[in-house]
């Protein structure tokens, strides 16, 4: 059997795209896992059965400013190449798969150098700093959306997220509750959009809406104190949960940020929702990310800059009641994105084993 490493970390959403790919391929391939110690992928493919060998590697990001901070950075990406270098040598790998994040770039330069086969996988509308680094030097880069800028790689392929393939998929039959307000800051959440929910409470329940807030972990606790206060029977507060398609199946409308693994969610339910970009992200990618949906017509967009309790009410309640508007988002999002992109990943990668 072929053997191939994925490497990927940092944060969930590099993560999440590649494992419907390992689902569908676990049985044909050896697979192996890349990424870092303390990232958010290790809780998800440390109990993974899918993956041979898991190697967890001490590595963190740059800093735009300089500090101490990136003296230590460098000493762990001068150890964490020398240790890529060593698991490569080991395993002779056919192929490795980037997902992005900063091991992702680490490990992919040292594949190429070694003369291994290698390809990237780009979520977001604009190419992340560790995909900029080698994207030059891999065999294909596949994007899940176009991006504005040129490749200097001319092997590019636009094949979609993988994850909509698999939400799709497992979740044909639709349980969509009236009112159902399902809000989501992203994996570890955000203050500015929990503060704004919990300030327009009075006037969701008045408009009889049931809302689930989904604070992030590090918010949990100052917004559960404040609902206690409220008593209020139809707000339901979580830090995090492993069940979240169960909720957004339920949402009449859905609250995020816009990272890609959340819009590959929402687009493979399709379901309405309003996107409030994150503005702490590299190359603003989150932005450009909700504009493409924004463009599409398949959602609603406002800035967190301008973001107001009497704004955002009044774009919630215009998009529960406007059912044109919504079948033409459905409509619209059936006809933009790709439903096959786990499979079309799939057929691109394999044309280097």
């Amino acid at each position: 059997m072929k053997k191939i490493i994925i490497v990927g970390g940092g944060t969930l959403g590099h993560i999440y795209p590649i494992l419907p790919v390992v689902n569908k391929i676990k049985d044909k391939y050896k697979l192996y896992f890349i990424g870092t110690k303390t990232g958010l992928e290790r809780r998800l493919i440390e109990s993974n059965p899918d993956f041979i060998k898991k190697f967890f590697l001490d590595m963190q990001g740059f800093k735009r400013k300089l500090s101490l901070y990136n003296l230590v950075t460098i000493s762990k990406f001068i150890k964490c190449y020398k240790n890529s270098k060593k698991i490569l040598r080991e395993i002779k790998p056919d192929l490795v798969i980037g997902m992005g994040g900063y091991i992702s770039g680490v490990v992919i330069k040292v594949a190429k150098k070694m003369k291994f086969k290698a390809i990237i996988h780009e979520q977001n509308s604009v190419l992340g700093l560790a995909n900029k680094f080698v994207e030059k030097n891999v065999d294909a880069v596949l994007l899940n959306f176009p991006l504005k800028r040129k490749l200097k790689n001319t092997n590019v392929k636009l094949v979609g997220n993988p994850r909509l393939t698999e939400i799709f998929e497992n979740n044909k039959i639709k349980n969509e509750l009236k009112k159902y307000l399902v809000v989501v800051g992203g994996s570890r959440g955000s203050k500015v959009i929990n503060d704004t929910i919990i300030s327009m409470i009075p006037e969701l329940i008045k408009n009889k809406y049931k809302v689930v807030l989904i604070t992030g972990s590090k918010y949990y606790e100052e917004n559960e104190n404040k609902i206690k206060v409220l008593n209020y029977d139809d707000i339901k507060i979580i830090p995090f949960t492993n069940e979240l398609i169960s909720y957004l199946k339920k949402a009449s409308v859905i609250i995020s940020r816009s990272g890609a693994t959340t819009l590959a969610e929402i687009i493979a339910l399709r379901k309405i929702a309003i996107l409030i970009p994150s503005p702490n992200v590299t190359n603003n990618h989150q932005e450009e990310n909700a504009n493409i949906l924004v463009k599409q017509n398949c959602a609603v967009k406002i800035l967190e800059k301008n973001l107001s309790k009497e704004k955002l009410l009044d774009m919630i309640l215009n998009l529960e009641e406007n059912n044109s508007l919504r079948s033409e988002f459905i409509y619209n999002m059936m006809k933009s994105f790709n439903y096959h992109a786990r499979d079309d990943f799939i057929n691109e990668m394999e044309k280097f084993l």
